[in-house]
């Protein structure tokens, strides 16, 4: 049976953001420190933190979460687009640290890292009792499985809390593979493809290859992969509309089917531009300017290479 979602609302995090969506969504993020492989290294560094007044060191605690997947976690009854501008208002007022992959500058997934010694203090010049947070921050005999000690914005299965995914620490002597324990349950991650051990093109290519059942890349299928790789867009968005370009593909008769990658390419930049303009629309409307995409700003020749990807490719 299939556990009911609660969404809890804390007034010390409503004061602290101004904002009761906001405050549901940093309590989320503060809900998944203790799913975090890394959590035991993140709760001594944030303790060392509070000891050293602020010291600037952000190693641990990095996660990275697609807004499609945390808009229908937090039941804010918004769009992907408006969760992604609160996280930006959180990030401008440094409860959440923000960047993007630091090994793989092609990926633009972006990582995030919960400030809870800034909540902390913050919360405590407020007036507002901070033992749930300071518990939150005592070391368990197994950080990983550690039960939580703040309230949950979203309860959820088992299975679901793997949705967070922590990332490893930058160093010269970092471990390539990311335990499958932390990764992302998004669909789209394929005989456990690891996002951080394997470049754009190899994951696209293997993607496409997958799906069309083809055995190896034409030529043509390899140009149209590297135009799609030069946009920079986010790994597993693109992964995601390469697979909705094949399950939406309506083949006319028994023997259609899409036979060049020319044609996903088509559909991606498709997509592209309807996100963008979504997003125009979007800051037009509210007259914020949305920082936190899951795909960087692209220009007019995306329209003029999307024009000349046509149909007649397949």
């Amino acid at each position: 049976m299939q556990k009911v979602k609660k969404a809890v609302i804390r007034e010390d995090l409503v004061k602290l953001t101004g904002s009761t969506e906001e405050a549901v969504i940093l309590g989320q993020l503060i809900y998944w420190i203790d799913r975090m492989k890394d959590a035991g290294k993140y709760k001594l560094e944030e303790r060392e933190r509070l000891d050293n007044h602020l010291a600037d060191s952000y190693k641990h605690g990095w996660i990275y979460k697609k807004a499609e997947e945390l808009a229908e976690e937090v039941m804010l009854g918004v769009s992907p687009n408006t969760i992604r501008k609160y996280l930006g208002k959180i990030v401008e007022k440094d409860y959440v640290k923000r960047r993007n992959n630091p090994r793989y500058k092609w990926d633009k997934t972006l990582q995030y890292r919960v400030n809870l010694v800034k909540v902390i203090l913050d919360l405590s010049n407020l007036g507002y009792p901070i033992d749930d947070y300071k518990q939150l921050l005592r070391m368990e005999e197994n950080d990983a499985s550690s039960k939580q000690t703040v309230s949950p914005n979203v309860e959820k299965s088992d299975s679901k809390l793997k949705d967070c995914a922590a990332i490893p620490e930058i160093t010269a002597e970092i471990t390539p593979k990311i335990n499958t324990e932390t990764s992302s349950s998004s669909e789209w991650i394929e005989d456990e493809i690891d996002i951080y051990d394997t470049n754009q093109f190899e994951l696209i290519s293997k993607t496409y290859l997958n799906l069309s059942k083809n055995k190896q890349l034409s030529s043509n299928d390899k140009i149209a992969i590297k135009n799609v790789v030069d946009e920079s867009w986010e790994t597993p968005q693109v992964i995601g509309w390469i697979k909705d370009c094949f399950d939406n593909f309506k083949p006319k008769h028994k023997l259609d089917n899409i036979r060049s990658f020319r044609y996903v390419a088509n559909y991606i930049f498709d997509q592209a531009y309807k996100n963008e303009q979504e997003d125009l629309e979007d800051e037009q409307t509210t007259g914020y300017i949305a920082q936190d995409e899951y795909f960087q700003r692209f220009g007019s020749a995306i329209i003029q290479d999307a024009g000349e990807i046509n149909e007649g490719d397949r």
